[in-house]
């Protein structure tokens, strides 16, 4: 089979088997605010209510079923199985589905709303009655909370995400009798901004819950090389990227697939169904250079993308490099920290019973703020390198300037990375070039971005299955787990080992000295 084949059997096992959406009976049902599902399994569970947010928080799923899968497999054969397409309407294009809808009452909005929003020069200049509002102005008074302007409303519409429903929804009968209330996709369009809408209609908003993973793979045999997986779950991954590769590739590059974004469609597993605001693909949130290995973050969600951006930009993702450098490292006094004093710079010193003592570097970069903390773990003899020794140092960047460590290594404490090309000076040290420099990001700690949120849905989700998912999980290629702090904040702590080609710089026997 082919592989875009084998991902949708993946994909479509994967749908089958979420026990959110898998019940015996489905019968939906519309009100004005929202829709909800109710679902009842043989063994009697309780009724399900999902209430969809978009936008901020469009990655809140509140459901209250908790269905066992095994129990589930020994079912017979009247047991259903349950699509995407049946819990959410199809939006447009197909590929988007309606999570929450409004209509307009039949006698309209009333007056005394529609003033307390808008001056009477703006309802003037807008045209606005009861019975005739423009679509902007129908989602601020459909949902306050949600548009709490007349720009954000209007973005929103640009952004395709509103749709009308022009008259009544159509009625549909139901299988065992009854009829439920449904949209008509002839008379479903897109809102434009200049849309104006009017007893009756229904305003829908859609959010794409669908992604294109296998898309990316229909033309090509195989994953561009090999990128191990360290952790991954609907939101958020953890990969090791190789040295020698970019993490996104230029227009005018001249890498084609070779880069870590055109990969990840091909390793990772696509979120489930149900997982709201899912991106097309995969995208990693920062960026690691081409000789450099280890640790990537990626998001799968959009939601995971803001959130983890964030915590990029506030320095509250704890990196350690670790990397050998050319010479015979010194540690100076009065640059000399402590690993109280490491903490409290922001960095993640681990939970270690022994104060150990750190470096400090604080050397801006370009005029801005630069801040390395580092300290060397030990020290032996090379031939061609500096006084014949390299030393290997374990880094970790506050800040995440251009070339930081390369630079701070090679300019302030006068021991570039072994083998940069770049910083090395030349001379003997081109002696030491061929294997490229040696610097891994080997561990990488993170709050998540789904479950340490207050939406009501990570909270739930970890509440109830952090049992299962705090289990630390191994691999061939590193090691992965979750934690909950004392102040409630869930962590992610991934770590791996260091490339091979550290232990191949020489053998170190018990005589060399670790300073």
């Amino acid at each position: 089979p082919s592989s875009n084949t084998l991902y949708s059997l993946s994909l479509r096992n994967r749908l089958l088997s979420h026990h959110h959406f898998t019940t015996t009976s489905i019968s939906s049902c519309v009100n004005d605010n929202n829709i909800m599902t109710s679902s009842a399994s043989k063994t009697d569970k309780a009724t399900t209510t999902m209430e969809f947010m978009v936008d901020s928080e469009e990655n809140a799923i509140d459901d209250d079923d908790d269905v066992d899968e095994e129990q589930l497999l020994q079912d017979d054969e009247e047991t259903t199985i349950t699509t995407i397409d049946d819990l959410y309407p199809k939006g447009l294009p197909d590929s988007n589905s309606i999570i929450q809808h409004s209509t307009i009452p039949p006698s309209g909005f009333d007056q005394s709303q529609i003033s307390s929003l808008f001056t009477p020069e703006d309802i003037a200049r807008l045209k606005l009655s009861p019975d005739n509002v423009t679509a902007p102005v129908a989602l601020m008074l459909l949902w306050p909370e949600q548009f709490g302007s007349q720009t954000k409303a209007r973005k929103e519409c640009r952004r395709r995400k509103i749709l009308v429903h022009r008259g009544p929804l159509m009625e549909v009968p139901e299988e065992g009798g009854g009829k439920k209330l449904t949209f008509d996709r002839k008379r479903l369009a897109l809102v434009k901004v200049i849309d104006r809408v009017k007893p009756g209609d229904t305003l829908a908003i859609q959010t794409r819950m669908t992604h294109n993973y296998s898309e990316c793979k229909n033309h090509n045999k195989s994953a561009p090389f090999h990128l191990p997986i360290i952790y991954q779950d609907d939101h958020i991954a953890i990969v090791n990227k190789p040295e020698g590769f970019v993490v996104f590739s230029h227009k005018h590059g001249g890498f084609g697939r070779e880069n870590v974004y055109s990969c990840l469609p091909w390793v990772l597993e696509p979120p489930k169904a149900g997982v709201v605001s899912v991106l097309r693909r995969p995208s990693p949130v920062h960026r690691i250079d081409r000789g450099t290995s280890g640790l990537l973050v990626v998001a799968k969600t959009k939601p995971a993308m803001v959130e983890l951006g964030e915590a990029f930009k506030e320095r509250r993702v704890k990196k350690t490099y670790t990397a050998i450098v050319n010479g015979d490292i010194k540690e100076p006094k009065e640059t000399s920290i402590s690993s109280d004093e490491a903490k409290k710079l922001g960095v993640c010193i681990g939970n270690e019973r022994e104060k150990t003592s750190w470096q400090l570097i604080e050397h801006a970069l370009e005029e801005q703020s630069a801040v390395t903390i580092w300290r060397p773990l030990r020290q032996w003899p090379l031939e061609n390198a500096r006084n014949n020794t390299v030393s290997l140092v374990e880094l970790k960047p506050k800040t995440g300037r251009y070339h930081q460590l390369r630079r701070h290594m090679a300019w302030v404490r006068e021991c570039p990375l072994l083998g940069d090309k770049s910083y090395d000076g030349g001379g003997l040290a081109k002696t030491l070039r061929d294997e490229g420099f040696y610097l891994c990001s080997n561990k990488v700690t993170l709050e998540h971005p789904f479950y340490h949120t207050q939406t009501p849905a990570g909270k739930k989700e970890w509440d109830l299955n952090k049992g299962k998912i705090t289990r630390e999980m191994e691999s061939l290629d590193g090691k992965s787990h979750i934690t909950e702090e004392e102040d409630g904040t869930i962590l992610i702590h991934c770590e791996i080992d260091l490339p091979a080609k550290f232990g191949k710089v020489e053998v170190v026997t018990p005589s060399d000295k670790i300073k």
